[in-house]
């Protein structure tokens, strides 16, 4: 409908309230004629499905990280206090048996032949919060783990604790500088929780999902400049390194700020192509190692870092440190530091 052809008795230019889509006029308001706007959205008009959506494997208003469960709740679904038909709520004894026969029906109704699938993502959830990866990394590896359970069928999967583990690399590696975790750390945690999964398992699942899953190996491999930021905090808030720097009366943060600034220093010089083969992670371990030599010997001090305290740190050996740091050492003699 035209504005032209909608005629106000007080002779004023009707206007449109867009938020109740109703024509009144300028003057006095009255109300002359409702506009109605059919909506343009359409669901599924993308039949292809190109988009990598992870809600595709999710039924509406369930989460990917966990099994919901849809359905009907007793009471309302995080209520804690039950009403009778009148609103009066109920007395005593009866608010604990509701409470305890909703706890038991929610749990039932929402695992129900969704047993396997409640306890991994359960495992994902606790190997997520161990390692301190975030909500995006997390939903990912959900995605992945529903996206191959749902195109494999049942006998194909051999061990669904090693499946998750394999996801949650994936995830890993596909967010890249967002969440620099290896391979072996993961497995680490894996094994805390008493769960049989190594590097090499992890590795060998890798294979039989990229059918599923794709080639996310095909990007550039990682680099020691991803570790740095990640391993400088975890040596700042070492109680070994706070109680070394406090003893030298060296401001903490001061100090960070001039380990990672000479870290990615030291990294612009040694270029890839120099590095060779070296385990990325270690390399970036030494290249710290070798900043806070050169901090110490610009403030003539004992190092506040030594190879033991970064190994224990770190959770690498002590001598794959030693082996990268008189490589850097080579490197850097020129240096002017």
């Amino acid at each position: 409908m035209k504005y032209s052809e909608i005629v106000s008795k007080c002779d004023h230019k009707p206007i449109l309230d867009e938020i109740k889509g109703d024509y009144i006029c300028s003057k006095c308001g009255l109300v002359l004629d409702k506009l109605f706007i059919s909506s343009k959205y359409q669901m599924n008009e993308n039949e292809e499905f190109s988009s990598n959506e992870n809600s595709r494997y999710v039924a509406l208003g369930e989460r990917m990280n966990m099994v919901d469960g849809l359905g009907s709740y007793i009471g309302f679904q995080n209520s804690s206090n039950f009403n009778d038909k009148y609103g009066r709520p109920l007395k005593g004894k009866k608010q604990i048996l509701f409470k305890r026969l909703k706890y038991r029906y929610d749990l039932r109704a929402r695992i129900n032949d969704k047993e396997t699938d409640y306890r991994i993502l359960n495992i994902l959830n606790r190997i997520v919060s161990m390692l301190n990866l975030t909500n995006n990394v997390r939903d990912q590896a959900a995605y992945y783990y529903r996206k191959i359970t749902k195109n494999t069928e049942k006998d194909d999967i051999t061990n669904h604790v090693i499946l998750i583990a394999t996801c949650i690399f994936l995830a890993v590696r596909e967010f890249n500088k967002n969440a620099p975790v290896t391979i072996q750390e993961i497995a680490n945690n894996f094994q805390k929780l008493n769960y049989r999964v190594s590097a090499r398992t992890i590795l060998r699942e890798i294979v039989n999902v990229k059918p599923i899953v794709g080639d996310l190996f095909t990007h550039q491999t990682r680099k020691s400049e991803d570790y740095i930021n990640r391993i400088i905090s975890s040596v700042i808030n070492s109680n070994t390194v706070i109680d070394r720097l406090n003893k030298r009366n060296i401001d903490i943060q001061e100090y960070q700020i001039y380990l990672k600034n000479k870290s990615k220093e030291l990294l612009n010089h040694i270029k890839l192509e120099n590095r060779g083969g070296r385990n990325p992670f270690i390399f970036s371990v030494a290249v710290i190692y070798s900043a806070d030599q050169i901090y110490r010997k610009k403030l003539g001090k004992r190092a506040i870092l030594t190879q033991k305290i970064l190994a224990d740190i770190t959770d690498c050996a002590e001598y794959s440190i030693r082996d990268h740091y008189r490589f850097i050492k080579n490197e850097f003699l020129n240096f002017d530091s």
